[in-house]
């Protein structure tokens, strides 16, 4: 599922309501945005309960949903259900299992890619450490990722509680 997209238009509008009185129509949008997220959050609870596998994943970056912030795609599925660990895991090994490409990717075994993100934290009890990446190897070469000034421009912000 894209979970976080529904959670996207929310967080806009609270960013809007933070800075300036929403009118009646952008309240009503809120509301409704936070209702349908939970509801998506249940019935995303409901397939982990009966044993579906559910993965980390998104269409792509479009409306209040902002390229490069696919680890709250996790972290919406941590919140559904998942534990920090089986959310890591959807988001590596069974993201590879699903896409057929499980052979070369999605873990660190020998013989494969050595895709690789060093993070500071232990995202199988955060997802949130997800967030800390210090760097990544793509076929064990180190990945130039820009500057800390592009990396804090991608990432989406929740509003102030």
């Amino acid at each position: 599922p894209t979970l976080h997209v529904s959670r996207g238009r929310v967080w806009r509008l609270q960013h809007k309501k933070q800075r300036e009185p929403l009118t009646s129509e952008e309240q009503s949008r809120l509301d409704d945005g936070r209702r349908t997220f939970e509801t998506h959050l249940e019935h995303c609870g409901r397939m982990m309960e009966m044993g579906l596998k559910v993965i980390t994943g998104s269409d792509s970056a479009w409306g209040d949903y902002q390229l490069g912030n696919c680890v709250y795609e996790t972290e919406s599925l941590v919140l559904a259900g998942y534990s920090p660990m089986q959310g890591f895991v959807s988001v590596t090994s069974e993201a590879a299992k699903a896409l057929d490409v499980a052979d070369t990717v999605g873990s660190l075994e020998a013989g494969k890619l050595a895709d690789v993100i060093v993070v500071d934290g232990n995202p199988a009890e955060d997802v949130n450490a997800l967030w800390n990446v210090e760097e990544v190897f793509l076929g064990g070469r180190r990945v130039d990722r820009g500057s800390p000034e592009s990396l804090t421009a991608v990432r989406q912000h929740p509003p102030d509680a």
